[in-house]
């Protein structure tokens, strides 16, 4: 038979997946998939369609130790729907589709629809994306923004909505829009309630990037209000982006940004500070407490003891 597979990323496109298997008429299908699964690393977990001759059969997920089918006439592969030459098996990627969920919806009845199953599971796939991101805001405390950040953010008016090692969320204007920094390998991305508008290396440009942006958006000022740039660097123009570099030591500082304005708007936030990138647009943070104050205001605060 011929094996063929999706896929799951520009980079897997320069590779043939297709190959050539022997397997028995008799094997299982547990048998079949030992030899002709998708096999293939995505981050997150991947889900798969599989059909034989054209006809949709059976749902894959790495860790199943064999396809689970929603038609039990499907047992060996003597039981699958024949065809003119040489069978065809091949798996259709359905991306992080829970494979228990897509499982019981055909099971159900619903038709292998890809784009109304999609629909259907979007909302729960947001739901349990936040449950995780609050759950690993809860138990684990590093954090993608330092507290000088936070302040900042907060002097402006903005709420922090969510803050974990990885993702920063940020409620800010009038009417109140979501900001969002999140880091993806050594890159930290920034959104603006109409998308996103920079890649920045490292995440201590980020910050100053993203106070930039929400001081402009609560006070009205735009880049001018901040002094002309006070570091030098390099602009690349790109068909899609500008990418502005600089050289501190041995390390290169990088940032993507989608235009012009934005890109010369940002060389104007190198080498400043939150603080002072918050004072421009109007707001002053408050000074960061010592590290004792905590200590200090629950002593004071604790109700006197007996004697």
């Amino acid at each position: 038979m011929i094996v063929d597979r999706d896929s799951v990323a520009m980079g897997d496109d320069v590779e043939l997946h297709e190959q050539t298997v022997e397997v028995a008429e008799t094997a299982t299908l547990a048998e079949l998939f030992a030899v002709a699964a998708p096999r293939v690393s995505v981050s997150g977990g991947s889900t798969w369609v599989s059909s034989w001759n054209g006809t949709p059969f059976a749902v894959w997920t790495a860790p199943w130790e064999e396809p689970r089918t929603w038609d039990d006439r499907f047992r060996t592969v003597a039981d699958l729907p024949t065809g003119p030459g040489v069978p065809h098996l091949d798996h259709a990627y359905w991306t992080q589709v829970d494979a228990d969920w897509l499982l019981g919806r055909l099971r159900a009845g619903e038709p292998l629809d890809r784009r109304r199953l999609r629909e259907q599971w979007a909302p729960l796939a947001a739901r349990r994306h936040e449950a995780a991101l609050r759950e690993r805001e809860r138990t684990e405390p590093a954090r993608l923004f330092d507290p000088a950040t936070v302040a900042a953010l907060e002097s402006l008016g903005a709420r922090i909505d969510l803050h974990t090692d990885r993702v920063c969320r940020v409620e800010a204007g009038d009417p109140a829009g979501l900001w969002r920094a999140e880091r993806l390998d050594t890159m930290t991305l920034v959104w603006t309630p109409t998308g996103r508008c920079g890649s920045l290396r490292p995440t201590g440009l980020a910050q100053v990037w993203l106070v930039a942006l929400v001081g402009a958006a609560v006070s009205g000022r735009g880049p001018d209000a901040l002094p002309p740039p006070a570091a030098e660097s390099a602009v690349r123009a790109g068909p899609r982006l500008h990418t502005v570099t600089r050289d501190v030591g041995r390390r290169r500082d990088l940032a993507q940004l989608p235009d012009a304005v934005h890109a010369a708007w940002f060389q104007r936030t190198l080498d400043r500070s939150v603080e002072e990138v918050a004072a421009a647009y109007g707001a002053r943070p408050p000074a960061p407490r010592p590290w004792w104050s905590r200590w200090w205001n629950r002593w004071r605060a604790a109700p006197p003891r007996d004697g």
